[in-house]
């Protein structure tokens, strides 16, 4: 089995880069999460809690602004993506197989589930790119990342651990969401959706890191 996690790093600093390229679909997609995040939070504390179908509901519109930060990131990139935005439920069925492969995974004593996460990483930047089916997209992206899952997995736990931190934070803290209100509900899902978009946008970084030689990121990024 190879270990490589050289990519880490570079991923990150791609990341960033291409955040600063195109600012406005950043902040539109940062905004648009937060506020799909509210609305989920609002609707399922009014449900009793037992909101399954407004859950299912962020799903699918978050896939949406998934697509989009892809599609925006590739054509950064001078790739042109196959997937439509409006074919993001394609994208929202690959993530159910993809999670349920996870989460089997971590019944099976975590470690598992995290490889599993880690080689399937690219899978939905690789639907948009070629567009040729998911699970097309699953194999060539637990191909891809046969010898760069450790940095896959280093860039998605990262992400993962800054959209998921607020609800850490509450669980630990559970007097801060009473205090402050609806306050802590908008602040809790700014910090959430940073980590969701820029875990998009890491995807897709990471992707180009493996794909791109060295002198076309210099002739993209300078």
């Amino acid at each position: 089995m190879n270990f490589n996690a050289s990519l880490l790093v570079p991923t990150m600093r791609r990341s960033w880069d291409m955040a600063t390229a195109m600012p406005q679909t950043m902040l539109i997609a940062w905004l648009g999460t937060m506020l799909l995040g509210v609305l989920c939070d609002v609707g399922v504390e009014r449900s009793g809690g037992t909101g399954s179908g407004i859950t299912l509901l962020y799903g699918v519109a978050t896939t949406f602004i998934q697509v989009w930060v892809t599609r925006a990131g590739l054509q950064l990139a001078g790739v042109e993506p196959a997937l439509p935005t409006g074919n993001a439920l394609s994208l929202y069925l690959q993530g159910l197989l993809v999670g349920l492969g996870i989460v089997a995974g971590l019944l099976l004593l975590i470690l598992p589930g995290l490889y599993l996460f880690a080689r399937w990483y690219l899978a939905s930047v690789l639907l948009v790119q070629k567009g040729s089916g998911r699970r097309a997209a699953m194999e060539r992206s637990w191909n891809m990342l046969e010898a760069h899952w450790p940095a896959a997995l280093g860039v998605g736990l990262i992400m993962f651990l800054l959209a998921a931190g607020p609800i850490l934070i509450e669980l630990t803290a559970p007097g801060l969401a009473i205090e402050y209100g609806f306050a802590w509900r908008i602040a809790s899902n700014l910090v959430s959706a940073l980590g969701v978009v820029g875990g998009y946008l890491a995807a897709v970084a990471l992707y180009l890191n493996i794909e791109q030689p060295a002198s076309t990121l210099r002739e993209i990024f300078g």
